[in-house]
């Protein structure tokens, strides 16, 4: 029985390998290995309200954390989940999850 998952076995490649053109490998290992993060980015919307968003990333260090999550800050679906807050980069914090 299938519940909308692929079946299991082989998993393609992708299609690029290096650790330039894949910025999750790094040092000859997959980003699935990587630690964990909560990244918490302050947020302030144009009435004066502040709030956070935050993003849950795997990255070797606290930095590479913070700045894909940078990224990802940028992407239409955190936008609209932000409802037209603007974000705080710089007073952004990451933790250890495990």
């Amino acid at each position: 029985m299938t519940i909308g998952l692929p079946p299991a076995g082989a998993r393609p490649r992708p299609a690029a390998t290096t650790a330039s053109a894949v910025p999750a490998l790094r040092s000859g290992r997959l980003a699935h290995h990587h630690p964990l993060w909560l990244v918490t980015v302050p947020t302030t919307h144009h009435d004066g309200r502040t709030g956070t968003q935050s993003f849950v990333v795997r990255a070797l260090t606290a930095q590479d954390a913070m700045a894909d999550a940078g990224r990802r800050a940028h992407d239409d679906s955190a936008r609209t989940r932000r409802r037209g807050a603007r974000i705080d980069l710089r007073n952004a914090s990451a933790v250890l999850h495990r």
